[in-house]
């Protein structure tokens, strides 16, 4: 996965999630969720990042410490997202698709030596 493989308007995220479209721009802000440019050019929610969990739909419970460390790190959110969806040698994939797998402890511990 070197890009997303689906992109949600934000009031399609905001109706899969159950909140109002401001909060999913909170959550952005937040570093929960991120948000990419659609084919449309107005920016959208990559659907991977929305797992189903026993309450419904939620953004990917890993992410928001794996955004903060990059962000804390140096990277911008562009450079966050593109190392996201980027292979990564160490991982054998890319960081998105570890942390979809759970790997978050691995994940981060790659982001943190980028960061040094």
């Amino acid at each position: 996965m070197s890009e997303p493989t689906s992109v949600l308007s934000i009031a399609e995220a905001a109706r899969k999630l159950g909140v109002e479209p401001r909060k999913i721009k909170q959550m952005v802000r937040d570093r929960q969720l991120f948000t990419v440019r659609a084919a449309d050019g107005k920016a959208g929610i990559p659907e991977e990042i929305l797992t189903k969990g026993e309450s419904g739909w939620e953004p990917l419970w890993n992410l928001p410490g794996t955004l903060t460390l990059l962000a804390d790190g140096g990277f911008s959110p562009e450079e966050a997202i593109a190392w996201l969806y980027t292979p990564e040698e160490e991982l054998g994939e890319t960081p998105l698709e570890a942390l979809l797998r759970g790997r978050h402890h691995r994940v981060n511990a790659v982001a943190a030596m980028l960061a040094l």
